[in-house]
């Protein structure tokens, strides 16, 4: 019948009032339920815009109870249908129903089911941006998912589409203009700090970084420019005060390097490899990381910078190879079969990892055959026949 009714629909007018309210009787039927809501994410998504004005308010608040059933599979059509009601529908829902949707989306918010996790904090997106004017959702989001959100993203667990939905999340939240940046970026950074339970994982940390980079950019040039400005001062602070401060400052650098090219900001290279001295392993690895991925925003400035540090630091070799490796490692390979690294760079790299493969030193041999192992799979053709000499 849905799909009659997706495809048809404009030319039986006369029927939808009776056949509409079917379906909607269906859903209070357990056996049909799950197959009632998939129907009304087929009608949602008809290029038609099927009128529904008749059941809409009916159908949304079965939905939002749906939401809080044990059944999974039901969450989750439920999920999708109400992301396609919104899209389709968003103006004709009224804010106290976006209120109650909210509130039962903040529940599905944890760790315990990423998937569902990530479908409840796309769903919120899709609220944000189509309803970012109403106050009352924007009261809503502030209230109960950004909680759930920040609670997320100290978890070991997150990974995958989950940690890219909340990536979304803060990205719509901040354009939504429901809560200022620096009110999210000092939550993002808060989360970072250590508890009384102890510190936060490695992931954790990553997470948090990714959401502060994608917060940045999403609010535009001036706010990302003042928070690289204020990261660069935490680095610039006595590392022995400041180690997990400036741990955060480093991932978060990197992060923002990654994705937006750092070239304007004078000398950020050698700030970032002043790290280097520090005495704690954790500042010396995430200044790796951070300068690895603020070239791969400029390799054209910054990969030069690390081969010739590479060449002329002994005492920073190790940890500049790791920062060569995380350039490769973050090539992607075009739909022509082409890597971002040019040819010329290719042959550089190549040159310099054969003349220190040989190294006395276990963990740069170590480090070279990594590399190595990364060209392999985006140049094998460059790659291969030399290992043949």
């Amino acid at each position: 019948m849905s799909l009659v009714i997706a495809t048809f629909g404009d030319g039986l007018q006369r029927e939808l009032p009776s056949c509409l309210p079917i379906l909607v009787d269906r859903m209070g039927n357990e056996i049909t339920r799950l197959t009632a809501v998939k129907a009304f994410a087929v009608i949602a998504n008809s290029p038609l815009r099927i009128d529904l004005s008749c059941v809409l308010d009916h159908v949304v608040s079965e939905l939002t109870a749906f939401l809080r059933k044990a059944n999974r599979a039901l969450r989750q059509a439920t999920l999708g249908t109400l992301n396609s009601l919104v899209v389709t529908y968003g103006s004709q829902i009224g804010s106290s129903s976006y209120e109650t949707i909210l509130a039962e989306l903040s529940t599905l918010i944890s760790d315990g089911d990423l998937h569902m996790a990530a479908l409840a904090l796309e769903l919120c997106c899709t609220i944000m941006v189509d309803r970012r004017s109403v106050k009352n959702v924007g009261l809503a989001v502030k209230q109960k998912v950004l909680p759930e959100a920040l609670t997320l993203i100290r978890s070991a667990l997150l990974q995958g589409q989950a940690l890219q939905a909340l990536q979304k999340f803060f990205a719509a939240l901040v354009q939504s203009a429901n809560i200022s940046f620096e009110t999210l970026l000092n939550s993002l950074i808060s989360t970072a700090k250590p508890s009384q339970s102890g510190g936060l994982s490695k992931q954790a940390l990553f997470s948090i970084a990714q959401c502060v980079a994608v917060l940045c950019l999403a609010a535009g040039d001036q706010k990302c420019a003042s928070t690289i400005e204020m990261l660069k001062g935490i680095l610039n602070d006595d590392s022995s005060t400041n180690s997990a401060k400036q741990h955060m400052a480093l991932l978060c650098l990197g992060e923002i390097g990654r994705r937006k090219d750092l070239s304007s900001h004078i000398q950020i290279e050698n700030i970032v490899i002043e790290s280097f001295q520090s005495p704690f392993e954790e500042i010396k690895s995430a200044a790796s990381y951070a300068l690895g991925n603020i070239a791969v925003g400029n390799l054209s400035k910054y990969l030069p910078f690390i081969l010739d540090q590479i060449d002329n630091q002994q005492k920073k070799q190790y940890l500049l190879l790791h920062s060569l490796k995380e350039v490769i490692a973050r090539q992607s390979v075009d739909h022509t079969g082409e890597s971002e690294l040019q040819d010329s760079n290719i042959v550089k790299i190549l040159a310099l990892l054969f003349n220190h493969c040989e190294s006395e030193e276990e963990g740069v041999r170590n480090v070279v055959a990594e590399c190595l192992g990364k060209i392999a799979l985006i140049e094998p053709n460059k790659l291969i026949p030399a290992l043949k000499v």
